[in-house]
């Protein structure tokens, strides 16, 4: 890979004795291969009971909070009722995936403090003066049914949350790098004051700052970043396998793939090794003895769960299923998210902690598969994006990005032990 910056970074490195243990102060012997102790695969078969993970698939969704796809799910914190600013509960009614309506045209931190009202999560309906109610939704359960069956028979976490406040274009460079900062208490925030994002941008394009807490709107920089480290670089350096899989055709521009905004992806080798459009690629390569260590699959536009979209449980189920039938199953582990609850502000009903100046932000669903996963199992565990990032760290003992990889709560209660 072309320039990779790693020696800019201060990459702190942090041992896994086992496949699912917690980041350590320093490595032991039976971390480090060659030091006389047990390998770090041999702790992980032991600590799970089974092989290890050698390939894991994140899929990522679009734009959905937990209440809104799974109101009403045996064993989770999800009713079918919100709390309204007049201290009032209102049915979620039900909608369908297809639906094109919007509540709100827009997701900002104001949307999100208006919501979440200091944590009271009553302030829904004050987002939309006009349809107070619009946000109180959830989908019909026929539509999400096969969400709900691989939920049924792995794990559903119930408290995933999108690790920040802001929307699209912020939550997504997370997912791969577990932070936006560009400097000590300076964020990209918001999204590109111009299409496309990321680095194919036009000149003068800009972005957002949060910077010691306060938003300076188009002050930040150009929306391709060379400030902070991706996942992509840790793997890249310890020579693991990697692609990620995106877009219905080369020019479909939403949803957004982070890896665009990153210059020395887009800009270098990776960029033609390591991405691969369409995103049902996926699936020839699960058939054909090709997936690597680690993908990301991006879902196309009618498969993304965006609203006025309907084939994203199609969609998910069929890499699951391929996954199934495929050569890697015995070894893999598949992680369905969505990426934030995007501009729609469908309602939730739990309390997001707030970690630090950038969120977390509001609850997201996670689906865990694997035969290693628990089954029909909720997990309770508060989890975020950096959830995800550690769990790929540890399995391939890659160091840490010093992110919030660093903070956020590891995978195991997931797994079974």
């Amino acid at each position: 890979m072309s320039n990779l910056r790693i020696g800019r970074y201060a990459l702190s490195l942090c041992g896994a004795a086992s496949l699912l243990a917690g980041c350590g102060a320093r490595p032991t012997a039976d971390m480090v291969p060659g030091t006389g102790g047990t390998s770090a695969l041999q702790s992980a078969a032991r600590a799970t009971g089974t092989r290890p993970i050698q390939n894991v698939i994140v899929i990522l969704q679009e734009n959905r909070s937990f209440d809104n796809l799974f109101a009403g799910y045996p064993g989770a914190n999800a009713p079918t009722q919100g709390l309204t600013s007049t201290g009032k509960y209102v049915p979620l009614r039900p909608i369908r995936l297809q639906r094109t309506k919007v509540c709100v045209t827009g997701y900002s931190d104001e949307y999100f403090k208006t919501a979440y009202d200091d944590g009271k999560m009553d302030g829904w309906n004050l987002l939309d003066p006009e349809h107070p109610l619009c946000p109180y939704s959830r989908v019909v359960k026929s539509e999400v049914r096969q969400y709900w069956d691989l939920a049924e028979q792995y794990v559903l976490a119930d408290k995933m949350f999108a690790s920040t406040t802001y929307g699209d274009f912020v939550n997504p460079l997370y997912i791969i790098a577990g932070t936006t900062e560009i400097s000590r208490n300076e964020f990209v925030v918001g999204q590109p004051d111009n299409t496309p994002w990321g680095c194919d941008a036009p000149a003068g394009t800009t972005t957002s700052l949060l910077k010691n807490g306060r938003f300076q709107n188009g002050r930040g920089p150009f929306p391709c970043f060379s400030q902070f480290p991706t996942i992509a670089d840790l793997l890249d350096r310890a020579n693991v396998s990697w692609r990620f899989y995106f877009g219905g055709t080369k020019s479909e521009f939403f949803p957004f793939n982070p890896f665009e905004a990153i210059e020395n992806i887009r800009e270098g080798s990776d960029w033609g090794r390591d991405m691969s459009v369409p995103a049902t690629n996926v699936l020839r390569d699960l058939a054909g003895g090709n997936l690597p260590s680690v993908s990301w699959v991006l879902s196309p536009l009618r498969d993304s769960d965006l609203p006025g979209y309907g084939g994203g449980p199609k969609w998910v189920n069929s890499i699951v299923g391929a996954a199934r039938k495929s050569s890697y199953w015995k070894h893999l582990a598949i992680f369905v998210i969505w990426q934030s609850p995007g501009n729609e502000n469908f309602y939730d009903n739990v309390a997001p902690p707030q970690l630090d100046a950038m969120g977390l932000g509001f609850r997201v669903p996670m689906i865990a598969v694997s035969p290693y996963a628990k089954r029909r199992y909720v997990s309770h565990v508060p989890y975020e994006f950096g959830s995800i990032l550690k769990f790929i760290e540890q399995n391939w003992r890659l160091g840490s990005l010093g992110a919030t990889d660093r903070r956020a709560n590891g995978l195991n209660d997931i797994f079974t032990q």
